[in-house]
């Protein structure tokens, strides 16, 4: 009160400046954390001249023949780049969802309710959503796995023909008459 010569400034000091401060400061850090961990994750996945194995998928099998050279590279290189855009998608929301849930608390919101009614919505929507997810992770285990990649021809039952694009819900597939097919990663 002495300096600011105002009871209610100096009571309310806290909520105007304090705890903007620290609530920017823990959006700070977040950004950085999240800059960081995004960097790293695109040097494990960055595929290096000549076709050298990317850092993450090193410990992976490679169920490609190594005869097929460019062909092998670029495969490399798509599974690289989905694998790296999962890990960035999920640090992500991790990163900003503790930073959310921190600057919550700082606003003295009670959490227990907050992640009580998270995890009913979660499972209401894993619920709604099962296709989707198990297209999916269907998808993620696929890459990890090496299953099959851009030039495969593959026959998954109705639909036959040679592999256009992989993603982590769909495969892009083209038949022998010219048919485009879009298969769910989870069938």
């Amino acid at each position: 009160e002495n300096l600011t010569g105002s009871k209610w400034l100096a009571e309310s000091a806290n909520w105007l400046i304090a705890k903007p401060l620290t609530i920017l400061l823990i959006l700070l850090v977040a950004f950085i954390i999240r800059s960081i961990a995004r960097r790293l994750i695109d040097r494990l996945t960055r595929v290096n001249g000549g076709g050298k194995v990317p850092a993450l998928l090193r410990p992976l099998k490679e169920r490609a023949p190594q005869a097929l050279g460019t062909l092998l590279s670029e495969r490399r290189a798509q599974r690289a780049k989905t694998i790296g855009s999962v890990f960035k998608s999920i640090t992500s929301v991790l990163v900003y969802g503790i930073a959310f849930m921190m600057i919550l608390a700082e606003l003295g919101v009670n959490l227990a309710p907050v992640l009580a009614s998270a995890g009913i919505l979660g499972v209401a929507v894993g619920f709604g959503a099962q296709n989707v997810v198990k297209d999916f992770l269907s998808g993620v285990f696929m890459m990890l796995e090496d299953q099959y990649g851009v030039g495969d021809v593959v026959d998954v039952g109705e639909a036959s023909g040679t592999v256009e694009a992989v993603g982590l819900r769909i495969t892009t597939m083209r038949d022998v008459n010219g048919t485009v097919w879009y298969v769910r990663n989870g069938e």
